[in-house]
């Protein structure tokens, strides 16, 4: 049984905070790539809309997305989603299907 998972997580700038939301994810990109469970870590700007951004991401498992939950630069960018954001964090979890 393959126990990767798949997400994708969406952030929606406040307009005054949107250069350091910006900011703030692209250096979670480098701390999080080093992380052992992480298979990917991507981070995208909605292409019509540059307050709108997406982390589309990879993971060998739950634990290893529970440890990277856990890491103090997650939890500071979860404390501070209320202040930066529109609507909060709306994330998709998803298991890969095809290809096998």
């Amino acid at each position: 049984m393959n126990t990767e998972l798949f997400m994708c997580a969406r952030f929606q700038a406040k307009l005054e905070h949107k250069d350091e939301l910006r900011a703030r994810l692209v250096e979670m990109v480098e701390f999080t790539q080093k992380e052992e469970g992480c298979l990917f870590y991507n981070l995208h700007v909605d292409s019509n809309d540059e307050s709108i951004f997406y982390f589309m991401e990879g993971w060998r498992d739950q634990a290893a997305l529970q440890f990277h939950n856990s890491t103090p630069y997650i939890q500071a960018i979860i404390a501070d989603v209320p202040r930066l954001t529109f609507d909060g964090v709306r994330v998709e979890i998803m298991r890969r299907i095809a290809p096998a």
